[in-house]
């Protein structure tokens, strides 16, 4: 059965070069895409838009060093793609008018959701009102306010929204509402969900998890300079938290008490770049002690003590009954799980290496199947909380650091 999908939000970089790739390139055959929605009122006007975008990115590669010319490649591949298909008739819809989420009168099966954080609740709310299956890029909802101090107005509307839903299982929910958390998705994280059983046989119960991500980035660049601030209200422990905090909640855990959180911003950014936190973890797989912490690290080459090279792992402490202690490796960068004794570890299914087909593919089955992804909104919530009470109990403003040697 092929579903046919609506898409809101067609120039953002996500959607240019992870979403369109999977959708009109063949990777997942199961989604015909029968529509795109934006803001521009007509459908000529959405051709000058992506015009606009094709000339921006194509300027981008001239550039000495463009810090994601792979994406950027992609992104142009799209751009002139969804031009032509806008050209050979697809369909295109203003979704919102006079300040109004306006859904289209047309007949689709599932909607994709790929705009600015802070306009995800006005779709959701209004699609939910119709019934269609949901793919929410992440974060689903933001935790903050304008001024990036802890707030859970849209969280607490989202919980409700959700909970109305009320299914006779929320395992079994009547339509589908999946995060497109793609750290997921990814080969290494997937292999681990499916060794996880193994590993705790082998080696015990989850006594700590710890997770570092550094990366190189551009502090000029357009999009990091929209992500990191306060009109998107978001900053990188939303933008990266979810992510982390996601393969807490996935293998049934969740955060308890949050013991520290310290920030530091970047010269010219007024949100976090780099993050440290640490937390207590409870749950069926994990010893009562658990613990977890996270470091997440935004510019590596301008730190006072500078680093070159991009790291993106998670480590999972493992401890028997007699005090052996395991360490496990998600490596989301390498795409490989490996423990301490240097066996790597394999999933039992074959998934691709584009995660957003994965993504994909797990949204279908659960159509499909009518059974709750992994990656749903009710996890969502329970990460987003997570972060909401981290900035509730360690405020950016309060707890700031000096990391950063540059001043540019």
């Amino acid at each position: 059965m092929t579903l046919r999908l609506l898409q809101i939000g067609y120039t953002s970089e996500w959607a240019l070069a992870k979403f369109f790739p999977v959708i009109l390139n063949g990777y997942n055959p199961g989604f015909e895409l029968i529509g795109i929605c934006g803001r521009e009122p007509e459908k000529d006007d959405a051709e000058k838009r992506l015009v606009s975008k094709i000339d921006e990115k194509e300027n981008a590669n001239k550039e000495e060093r463009n810090w994601r010319k792979k994406n950027t490649d992609k992104e142009i591949q799209s751009s002139w793609q969804i031009l032509q298909r806008l050209r050979d008739g697809l369909d295109y819809f203003q979704i919102c008018q006079n300040g109004n989420v306006v859904i289209p009168e047309t007949d689709f099966d599932a909607v994709a959701i790929f705009t600015k954080n802070s306009t995800h609740l006005d779709y959701v709310r209004e699609l939910m009102k119709k019934g269609i299956h949901i793919l929410c890029e992440k974060p689903t909802v933001v935790v903050t306010d304008e001024n990036h101090r802890a707030d859970r107005e849209q969280l607490s509307e989202l919980e409700t929204i959700v909970e109305s839903d009320n299914p006779v299982s929320s395992q079994s929910p009547r339509f589908i509402k999946m995060d497109a958390e793609h750290y997921s998705a990814k080969i290494a994280t997937i292999a681990f969900y499916e060794s996880l059983g193994e590993l705790i046989a082998e080696y015990g119960g989850i006594s700590k998890i710890e997770a570092v991500t550094k990366e190189v980035d551009n502090p000029d660049k357009q999009r990091t300079r929209s992500l990191l601030c306060r009109d998107n209200r978001t900053g990188l422990l939303l933008d990266m938290g979810v992510h982390l905090f996601g393969v807490i909640s996935n293998i049934g855990g969740n955060v308890r008490e949050i013991k520290s959180a310290k920030y530091s911003a970047f010269p010219g950014y007024d949100v976090e770049t780099y993050v440290e936190t640490e937390f207590g973890i409870q749950g069926n797989l994990f010893h009562e002690d658990a613990t977890g912490s996270f470091k997440m690290i935004k510019f590596i080459d301008k730190l006072k003590d500078p680093e070159k090279d991009d790291t993106k792992k998670l480590r999972v402490y493992l401890r028997s009954k007699k005090g052996i202690e395991t360490v496990v490796t998600i490596d989301f960068k390498e795409g490989i799980v490996i423990d301490s004794n240097g066996r790597p570890w394999y999933g039992h299914s074959n998934p691709k290496s584009e995660e957003y087909a994965n993504v994909f593919e797990l949204f279908k089955k659960a159509i499909e199947r009518g059974q709750a992804p992994r990656t749903n909104f009710r996890r969502a919530i329970q990460n987003l909380d997570t972060i909401y009470r981290i900035y509730e109990e360690f405020p950016f403003e309060g707890n700031l650091s000096d990391v950063y040697a540059t001043a540019t």
